[in-house]
């Protein structure tokens, strides 16, 4: 894809309109797998970062990604390995793919096989990341459950612990799975989620000199067929965003976006999980809420406004950050205070 981790420029040109821009300014992120696909110029990528493009199905690890420190201040000193090499993966956002292009991705038997660089960021066992064709921000991908999706207490096992329907969303999942399997399912696409947030948060270091807030959570009413994880960052600079909904399908703060943390809670006590599922069916009208930036709260009278507005912010953000690691050599007083 080119440049598939290189943050997105406000002055870019918009992806959905043309490809061969949106390829040029991505995150530039190393993909855990390598295939014979893509253009010259990404096979010689591929060969010079040592990627093996006979890696096991099964587990797929991360090529060049450091140990992770016991400190998040040792991160500032530690070059990021992450190439680009793919183009994103085409999510239905208007005039996108059918409705089960992300299920196409879940039931491939072999992904790193399958799919090229230019889609598929890193595999496991049981879970499949993939970049968005439409990202709401610098960084945005999508982290799935492969299928059949296998038990980690019978690895040997090659079948699914719940049937293909019930991952066809959030809602499938936690109605249709028993407790054990909906914590197993949720535990995995945890773990690869903040394996991806990982691999952002390197980035941002490698292209911004600095680290920003990540958000991982599901959509109450997804707009694609096969349940997936947003982890997106929460800059929500993007060509893409371009409606009200857009930018409220995100926010944190409104309820249409439900953390991944608040997924666990109700796992963890699920004696009223019935209403939660209810809840998330009349989700769909908090997308029409007024449109207020969410990290100050002021209202915006339009979209080309509050992008202007963000852009400050995050500029803000950026001086503000590089000041006090120039200073202190950290972010913040201190880690904990850092997000």
């Amino acid at each position: 894809m080119g440049n598939c981790f290189a943050p997105l420029s406000p002055g870019s040109s918009d992806s959905e309109g043309n490809p061969a821009a949106s390829s040029s300014r991505r995150p530039q992120i190393t993909t855990t797998t390598a295939t014979n696909t893509g253009s010259p110029s990404e096979q010689r990528i591929r060969a010079e970062s040592g990627s093996n493009t006979n890696q096991d199905q099964d587990q797929v690890p991360i090529q060049g990604r450091p140990e992770r420190r016991k400190s998040r201040l040792n991160k500032h000193s530690r070059s990021s390995s992450i190439l680009s090499l793919g183009k994103s993966i085409n999510i239905n956002m208007g005039g996108g793919p059918p409705l089960d292009a992300l299920r196409n991705y879940a039931t491939l038997a072999n992904p790193s096989q399958s799919l090229s660089a230019s889609k598929l960021l890193l595999t496991t066992r049981n879970t499949i990341a993939v970049f968005d064709q439409y990202p709401k921000a610098k960084y945005h991908f999508l982290v799935l459950p492969r299928y059949p999706f296998t038990s980690q207490l019978n690895p040997d096992s090659k079948k699914s612990i719940v049937p293909l329907d019930t991952l066809n969303d959030l809602k499938s999942l936690l109605l249709k799975a028993d407790r054990e399997s909906r914590e197993e399912i949720l535990l995995a696409l945890e773990n690869t989620s903040r394996e991806v947030e990982e691999m952002i948060r390197d980035e941002m270091l490698k292209t911004e000199g600095f680290e920003w807030k990540i958000d991982i959570g599901f959509h109450a009413i997804p707009s694609m067929k096969h349940v997936h994880l947003h982890v997106i960052s929460d800059d929500r600079i993007s060509p893409s965003l371009k409606t009200k909904k857009h930018h409220n399908s995100f926010r944190p703060d409104l309820g249409f976006f439900i953390d991944i943390m608040e997924v666990k809670r109700w796992i963890e006590d699920d004696s009223n999980m019935r209403e939660r599922v209810d809840a998330m069916y009349d989700a769909k009208r908090l997308l029409d809420t007024p449109l207020t930036c969410h990290k100050c709260d002021e209202f915006m009278t339009n979209v080309p406004k509050l992008k202007t507005h963000l852009e400050k912010h995050f500029q803000e953000e950026r001086a503000t950050a590089l000041n006090n690691i120039a200073r202190h050599g950290r972010q913040r007083s201190s880690d904990e205070e850092m997000f």
